[in-house]
């Protein structure tokens, strides 16, 4: 079982995280939910306070199972599914006919995400230098950090080991294996400075009800920098997936 928060009440939302992250990076949101919505934040195995499998490797394939098995289990398999960055792939992979709508928030796109291999040991290097990674993480939310920040680093640093070089890797492995057919909206933030225009375009031409929402003025992670405005379009997707 995924540990994980609850929030609200209403249509299933699941909010699955990316790299480097955990179920408290929704915090904000899960503080206002959106009407109408019954917020659920797991973490991942190997993240926050989900452990990994003895002999887990990160994929996507993978992490997909371990969120399909958590939507069983929760009995919502009809949920709208919510995936930021890494966890976009994860969303990507892991919908079914019964999910009722996919939001991908500065998600990797279908064709995967390269890293250059000179960054590998520094995503290594992470694991024991604290301030490093405090900085990286900073990129990711450039225009405001909740004051909870810090303790997102450390839920950083306590990731598996085979995380720090191993969810790159799968990043790069990876490729959606088919496209989901209902409601998709991809939000892309112009300030973001891994994923870009080109990559949420693409992101949105993959998916036959695919729909793009450039967000100006935020980075890429809408969910840490401006939960309000979240919480807003998740609402209005809400409205145009309701039964």
């Amino acid at each position: 079982m995924l540990s994980y928060l609850e929030a609200g009440q209403g249509t299933p939302v699941v909010l699955v995280h990316g790299n480097f992250a955990c179920k408290a990076w929704w915090r904000g949101l899960l503080q206002d939910p959106p009407d109408g919505a019954r917020l659920l934040a797991p973490d991942l195995p190997g993240f926050g306070e989900t452990p990994a499998p003895e002999g887990f490797v990160p994929s996507i394939p993978a992490y997909a199972e371990a969120l399909r098995g958590f939507l069983r289990e929760m009995g919502v398999e009809e949920a709208v599914l919510v995936g930021h960055s890494l966890g976009g792939a994860v969303v990507m992979e892991a919908a079914t006919e019964k999910t009722r709508g996919l939001v991908l928030l500065n998600s990797a796109p279908p064709s995967g995400l390269e890293t250059p291999e000179a960054y590998y040991p520094i995503l290594e290097s992470y694991r024991y230098n604290r301030e490093a990674l405090a900085q990286a993480l900073a990129a990711m939310a450039p225009t405001h950090r909740p004051p909870w920040f810090p303790e997102l680093v450390d839920c950083a640093q306590r990731m598996h080991p085979a995380h720090y070089q191993g969810n790159a890797r799968a990043l790069a492995a990876w490729r959606a294996s088919r496209a989901y057919p209902g409601p998709v909206l991809v939000l892309y933030g112009t300030l973001d400075p891994i994923v870009t225009r080109a990559m949420a375009e693409e992101t949105k031409a993959f998916f036959p009800k695919g729909r793009l929402m450039v967000l100006e003025g935020v980075g890429h992670s809408l969910n840490l920098e401006d939960p309000a405005r979240l919480k807003a379009i998740l609402e209005g997707f809400l409205k145009e997936v309701a039964p």
